[in-house]
């Protein structure tokens, strides 16, 4: 297993102001980037029957004894999965406010009715919410440990989803037939009982973006056609999409000069293992190892447009025409920052050629990304090309 540290998680962490709140879906690493950061702080996890572990002691401990602590403690106090504690727990938060608290949850209904308008702890806590590993922070990580700069990032698209690092060097489409029952689980678990009925539906929404049905209209058809909807409503399903937008299992883009999105899943790996089962029943059968390839070109362009929309701090969108897209355009506010294309794959002069004509239509600033420049027969002339060793260099001289 490689341990990643996770630099921009941490520099927003120590920012935030206790108490702090955190969330996100199982198995992003929460529990441990906070002990990471805070190995000194008394350490509480809440079992599925209730019962609290005291981790400093190694034992068992009573409800009540811990409000005992909280209440004489001169320490902060992080208490994982908290939300199994007795409903009455919120109500003393409520009216105590302690402040030497730090609670954290993987559960998508508590999460939402306690950061909603009508919770009665909103405003108590800063949110901290935790997603999968920041691209700049997976890159410097693994820059050492992988020379290959293609393998290298195709490492890395996948290796941001924390579930897997315990696997390297293995590769995601040897790994991926033993995850079978895993991440469906993932999914499954954000949601309370309550919800377990509409579960199917967030299901369907995800299978859907996964084979690129990704506008509202589109995503509201399947589910209509796999009867999960009285009728083709989008107005139905736009509270499923805000809910996974919250917990991050997907990410809204718009597109430029258009008053339309597209959604995408944020975890490539949950993307390709609904990809794979919709496309092929890959939850019933093996498959060969050049399917689980085939959405590589795609996780690796979300991976870069994702990266320069950091690097630079700049917003993301999307730019699509009936003759063609552009693979990566940055906004600064309403004016075109940067636009990019990302060739993966042997790429031609001829190619290149194309890409500067179609870039070149475009006043700002202009480049071609790809894996190694000394794979290229035909450099570019009127935009800027960068392999992954530039962006390295970059990432870097940010730290």
């Amino acid at each position: 297993m490689v341990t990643i540290t996770r630099y921009g998680d941490l520099r927003r962490l120590r920012k935030a102001k206790q108490p702090i709140f955190v969330y996100g879906r199982r198995k992003t690493g929460k529990t441990f980037l906070i002990k990471q950061e805070f190995n000194k702080l008394p350490y509480f996890f809440v079992r599925r029957d209730g019962s609290i572990y005291y981790e400093r002691r190694n034992e068992n401990i009573r409800y009540e004894e811990l409000i005992r602590m909280i209440e004489d403690s001169k320490d902060t106090l992080i208490i994982d999965e908290f939300h199994r504690l007795p409903p009455e727990f919120l109500e003393y938060i409520h009216m105590k406010m302690p402040k030497n608290i730090m609670l954290i949850t993987s559960t998508l209904h508590l999460a939402r009715e306690l950061l909603s308008s009508s919770s009665p702890i909103l405003g108590l806590f800063s949110e901290f919410k935790v997603g999968l590993i920041d691209e700049r922070d997976i890159l410097l990580n693994l820059k050492d440990k992988i020379k290959d700069k293609r393998e290298l990032v195709e490492y890395a698209v996948y290796l941001r989803e924390p579930i897997l690092l315990r696997f390297f060097p293995a590769k995601i489409w040897d790994i991926l037939p033993y995850l079978k029952l895993t991440v469906p689980s993932l999914i499954g678990e954000i949601f309370t009982e309550e919800e377990r009925e509409m579960s199917r539906r967030y299901e369907a929404i995800i299978r859907a973006i996964s084979i690129r049905k990704n506008t509202l209209t589109e995503i509201t058809a399947f589910l209509y056609g796999n009867k999960l909807l009285p009728r083709q409503d989008s107005s139905l399903i736009k509270p499923y999409l805000v809910n996974l937008l919250n917990m991050g299992i997907i990410s809204r883009i718009e597109e430029y000069g258009k008053r339309k999105s597209r959604y995408f899943i944020d975890s490539p790996m949950v993307d390709l293992y609904y990809y794979l089962d919709e496309k092929y029943n890959f939850s019933e059968r093996e498959l060969e190892r050049k399917y689980y390839r085939e959405k590589i070109p795609h996780h690796v362009e979300m991976f870069f447009r994702a990266l320069l929309a950091k690097m630079f701090n700049k917003n993301p969108v999307l730019y699509l025409t009936k003759e063609y897209d552009i693979d990566i355009m940055l906004l600064d506010f309403n004016k075109i920052y940067l636009v990019g294309e990302v060739k993966w794959g042997k790429v031609s002069k001829r190619e290149i050629k194309e890409i500067e004509e179609r870039l070149g239509k475009f006043q700002c600033r202009r480049v071609l990304i790809v894996a190694d420049k000394d794979e290229l027969d035909y450099y570019p002339e009127n935009i800027e090309l960068w392999d992954v060793g530039d962006i390295l260099i970059q990432l870097q001289s940010d730290l």
